[in-house]
């Protein structure tokens, strides 16, 4: 017989419902009370010790009902269970339970720490655990350390699950990433831009200068190979990619004489 069937409910029922049933049943076959149960007592407070619980409820189940059956002839909750599992691996739950449960972590890292890689130490079941992170780490990217999970729940001579990474690439108002690239933006004057010149710029790795070639035109955007965003697990990057705003400072007189002339020449 099922806990479920011990209890008298649906497997569909609730905590609540069998917090209630189970209250029902203990004063109904209470060993102290007139016509109570000792035996019936016994089977209902097994019943409620495990499916009272949220999570030893999805254990049981999860091992579905072999468990109930085999206890019978085990005397003991877990231990045919045990035996089955060892010997199959879980092939009779319907379920591969060839490992125990994997372990999911969240990892938030900073910009800098994703574009030029860290180290990175977690402690799980117990175990110290570094890890080094190169270059390019992405939002959503996950990993996977075999072994570095959960123990099997019932059976320790299987495997550990595993221990996944989520990573998570807190925001930087700095950088606009776009794919492998990176977009900045930088002020130049109108008649640095139409000339041509040499620029600083700040990138991730610091200040570079760039060429901005003669007779380019304000929001042209200029595009600097290898200078972007790292891509992971290689030695290569995206672009640096730079949009040119134009500044137009106060003019005097005399520059406003020499304008009217350039204009005038496109006139004729």
């Amino acid at each position: 017989m099922s806990h479920y069937n011990t209890l008298g409910v649906d497997k569909a029922a609730t905590q609540e419902e069998i917090k209630q049933a189970y209250r029902r049943l203990v004063k109904e076959h209470h060993p102290d009370k007139n016509g109570g149960d000792d035996t019936k007592f016994k089977e209902i407070a097994s019943a409620y010790e495990v499916l009272g619980d949220s999570n030893t409820r999805q254990q049981y189940d999860s091992q579905g009902q072999y468990q109930d059956f085999f206890s019978g002839f085990s005397g003991g909750r877990h231990n045919m269970s045990d035996i089955f599992d060892q010997m199959f691996g879980g092939a009779f739950n319907g379920r591969a339970s060839t490992k125990g449960a994997d372990i999911r972590m969240d990892m938030q890292v900073t910009f800098e720490d994703a574009y030029h890689g860290c180290t990175k130490h977690f402690t799980v079941n117990g175990e110290n655990i570094k890890m080094s992170f190169k270059p390019g780490l992405r939002n959503g990217q996950k990993f996977r350390l075999r072994e570095k999970g959960q123990p099997h729940q019932f059976n320790t001579t299987l495997p550990n699950g595993d221990l996944i990474i989520h990573v998570h690439v807190l925001h930087d108002g700095q950088w606009i990433v776009q794919g492998d690239d990176i977009w900045i933006e930088a002020n130049v004057p109108w008649y640095d831009i139409m000339l041509g010149t040499k620029i600083q710029v700040k990138t991730p790795d610091g200040q570079i200068f760039i060429n901005i070639p003669r007779n380019s035109h304000p929001e042209k955007t200029l595009r600097i190979k290898d200078r972007g965003y790292p891509i992971y697990n290689t030695d290569k990057r995206g672009a640096l990619l730079c949009k040119l705003n134009a500044t137009y400072p106060e003019l005097n007189e005399e520059i406003f004489e020499y304008i009217e002339k350039v204009k005038n020449s496109f006139e004729q």
